[in-house]
């Protein structure tokens, strides 16, 4: 089951974090970068998700490459949003989502090892 997952429960946790920044970006932001910020994180959670439900190794390495790819969309978003002055002091974050993407691509590395 998926939710026994480190990865799940930690993208989970990430949810949270980024919900909090994502709520702190400006009023005009509703429909662009707050929207697609909330939309990427929670993406994460829901392919590693997905992946785990499906039947093969091979399978699931897909749905984990697309959280990955998911992933780097917060990076960049949250990236864009620094430079536009919305949001600061995103080390502790960014640490966070490291190690998330360090933990998918070692469980993603371990399957892709299995199924050759």
């Amino acid at each position: 089951m998926y939710k026994n997952l480190v990865i799940w429960k930690d993208s989970v946790y990430l949810i949270k974090e980024i919900y909090k920044l994502a709520d702190m970006l400006p009023k005009s932001e509703d429909f662009n970068l707050k929207n697609q910020l909330k939309r990427a994180v929670v993406s994460v959670s829901l392919n590693i998700a997905e992946g785990k439900c499906r039947a093969t190794s091979k399978e699931f390495t897909h749905f984990l490459n697309t959280a990955s790819a998911s992933l780097y969309e917060v990076i960049a978003i949250l990236e864009i949003c620094e430079e536009l002055g919305y949001l600061s002091e995103l080390e502790k974050c960014y640490n966070k989502i490291n190690l998330l993407s360090r933990r998918i691509n070692s469980l993603r590395n371990k399957l892709m090892e299995e199924s050759d």
